[in-house]
């Protein structure tokens, strides 16, 4: 999965660009968007961006407009909280790790970081890691490994992406071996 520009890997070419530079935008939805400023941003020609516009306001996602005005978004439009959720899924990331580890390790670990290009947002391939940095509990019976390697199975096929696992003696180490970007999932 490209977490980079997951917009752009939903919705290859012209329309994937277009909704990521859209939703940079968003937030100063008041301001009109200049359509030499879009076409640039979103790196395509004025014919895809007057074709894709278009479309976009047939959804509702943008006001009316004659073709060659400014652009100016409808911000309260539903799709847009979508959009957004869907262009920074750091968040729906640490999420899923944390419901999933909860889930399937029993007890569980001391501590649980996550690392990696995933993790940091600039993942655009599948073979770009997210990495857990575990801290077993010290109750922790002899199959509790196959837990996680199943946890660590499951997250490879949810997130599109390899996951990986390393095991740290204690939070220090841990923390140490994830580095500056890390995130600590658990203890919540």
């Amino acid at each position: 999965m490209n977490f980079r520009t997951p917009l752009s890997a939903l919705f290859p070419g012209t329309s994937g660009r277009l909704l990521t530079a859209l939703v940079d935008h968003h937030t100063a939805a008041d301001r009109p968007l200049a359509l030499e400023d879009l076409s640039k941003n979103a790196a395509v020609t004025s014919t895809q961006l007057e074709a894709a516009l278009f479309r976009l306001g047939l959804l509702g996602l943008i006001a009316p407009r004659r073709k060659g005005e400014a652009v100016r978004l409808v911000p309260g439009h539903i799709v847009w909280a979508a959009l957004h959720q869907l262009s920074d899924l750091r968040d729906a990331v640490i999420a899923h790790v944390h419901e999933e580890a909860q889930a399937r390790l029993h007890p569980a670990p001391d501590h649980l970081i996550l690392t990696g290009a995933v993790i940091e947002g600039t993942a655009t391939h599948s073979a770009d890691v997210l990495e857990l940095i575990v801290v077993p509990p010290p109750t922790a019976r002899a199959d509790w490994h196959d837990g996680l390697a199943a946890l660590v199975s499951r997250l490879s096929r949810d997130l599109g992406n390899v996951v990986i696992h390393r095991t740290a003696r204690d939070t220090a180490e841990a923390e140490a071996m994830g580095g500056t970007n890390a995130v600590s999932v658990l203890p919540a």
